[in-house]
């Protein structure tokens, strides 16, 4: 038992930790024991934020898609996944998707796709151009936890092994399905716009599915720099739902029966660094036999 507490201890000291049983993660099940999974094991968990080639770029209106007038709109920008698929799309195909179309040029096109998510879709802006490029993202005044794809998760049962995908992968993969172009996987990357100097974002989830409430905690270490902290809160046939971090509520979803509630927000200075953080959700049910809450964290942050 002595060792198995100074092995979190040594994790907690050199990394990002996230300390309960039954904790999902972006691309790695953290569902087995409680002794804390660490940033430090291989990055699993950790997303990395990679600057796009066009930022910052001498012409870069004119690389992607500018035409004389417009490009894409780094201003409006805030987290986003990009690909260049090296290959040429028609935007007319890529248009098809669009709830709404808010910008047109020769060989550009900007949208609204709504991507299908627990509870109600979710708005993701869309660039796409001639040359290639494409990039889904949210804007700067929209909570970053809004990446969150619960996916098929069966909210009577909400287990979650592993995150597979996010709104912002989903929207990449309907437009180049849409165009008729391949998206090769492993050459998308994440950027955020309004905070570009961090390097990682973290998603992770908890859920409850009876009535109670369920833990996870969570130390970001000093050296490091965070700049948001956001939720996705859900909850299914519900009497009560509340997100609370150490014991201050955060979220607080009104009675439901038989339907969804979900509120996306920031965190504030509610999760610093440099201290071991307690994030509670609690279900209440509507007098049912099914049903669930739970909620979605993303860390925005630099390393070191």
């Amino acid at each position: 038992m002595t060792k198995r507490l100074s092995l979190k201890v040594l994790a907690i000291s050199i990394a990002l930790v996230i300390v309960a049983s039954g904790v999902a993660m972006y691309g790695y099940s953290g569902t087995e024991g409680g002794e804390g999974i660490s940033e430090s094991e291989g990055g699993k968990g950790v997303i990395s934020l990679v600057a796009p080639p066009f930022i910052g770029v001498a012409g870069a209106s004119e690389a992607m898609g500018g035409g004389g007038g417009g490009a894409f709109p780094e201003y409006k920008a805030g987290l986003c996944a990009y690909i260049n698929t090296h290959q040429t799309i028609d935007i007319e195909k890529v248009k098809t998707i669009f709830s709404e179309v808010e910008e047109v040029g020769d060989n550009y096109i900007i949208g609204v796709t709504q991507i299908s998510d627990l509870g109600g879709n979710i708005d993701v802006h869309v660039y796409a151009d001639t040359d290639g490029w494409i990039v889904a993202y949210l804007t700067k005044d929209e909570s970053e936890s809004k990446v969150m794809q619960w996916g098929t998760m069966d909210v009577n049962n909400p287990f979650i092994g592993v995150i597979s995908s996010t709104t912002l992968r989903d929207a990449i993969y309907e437009a180049g399905d849409a165009a008729g172009i391949g998206i090769i996987e492993s050459d998308m990357k994440y950027y955020d716009f309004e905070y570009p100097d961090a390097t990682n974002m973290m998603i992770f989830v908890r859920t409850r599915a009876t009535d109670g409430t369920n833990i996870v905690q969570i130390e970001i270490p000093t050296n490091y720099t965070l700049y948001a902290a956001s939720y996705y809160h859900y909850a299914y046939d519900l009497d009560d739902s509340k997100l609370k971090v150490d014991g201050t509520i955060v979220s607080d979803l009104p009675g439901c029966g038989g339907c969804y509630k979900r509120a996306f927000g920031s965190y504030g200075g509610c999760i610093t660094t440099g201290k071991l953080h307690k994030i509670e959700i609690s279900y209440d049910p509507d007098g049912s036999d099914w049903g669930s809450a739970g909620v979605a964290t993303v860390l925005i942050y630099r390393t070191g």
